[in-house]
Formats: C-alpha cells, structure tokens, sequence
C-alpha cells in the first residue's frame, strides 16, 4: 500500500508530550497497515503563530490521500477545519 495518510487532532493547549503519544500511536498503528504517515505535531514548530502553524498543516495534509481524526478533533479549531476542507475535497476521511 502507498497511501499516504495525515492525522488530525487536537494540539493546542495540551501538554507537548501528551500530543506527541496520541499522535505516534495513530502513527504506529497506520504504519504498521503500510500507510507513509504525516503527523502535524513532528513538524510543529513553536515559533509560529496558530494561523501560520494551520496553514503549513493544511499544505501538507493536501498531499495525502486520507485523514485520519484522532477522537478529540471536535475539540480543535484547527482539527475541524482539516476535517472540512478534506471533506469538501472528496478526500477520505476516518474517524478513531
């Protein structure tokens, strides 16, 4: 499988090793389905503002064929307006 896959879930706020486990579990898990894996949070950098950080995230969930939401998505503004955009565009859209 070369299907690319981008994860989606709720960054801001929380603890930066809390967001890095739930993220790497996803990734591990669609990883090991053959999925090349992008993970907003293994690029984040905290230097940028959240409009700058989203819109870096949104180019390279663009590339991907699915995005996979993590199950607190609806409780980040940056989540729900990956999940729009994919959903507007057709793109594949899996819930966990």
């Amino acid at each position: 499988m070369n299907r690319t896959a981008y994860i989606a879930g709720k960054i801001s706020g929380l603890p930066k090793r809390d967001v890095e486990i739930k993220f790497d579990m996803v990734a591990k898990e669609l990883s090991a389905m053959g999925y090349h894996v992008v993970r907003p949070v293994a690029v984040s950098d905290d230097s940028k503002t959240w409009d700058d950080a989203v819109r870096s995230d949104i180019k390279q969930m663009l590339e991907c064929d699915e995005v996979h939401m993590l199950p607190d998505w609806q409780d980040s503004r940056g989540a729900q307006l990956e999940r729009d955009i994919a959903l507007r565009l057709g793109m594949e859209v899996v819930y966990h």
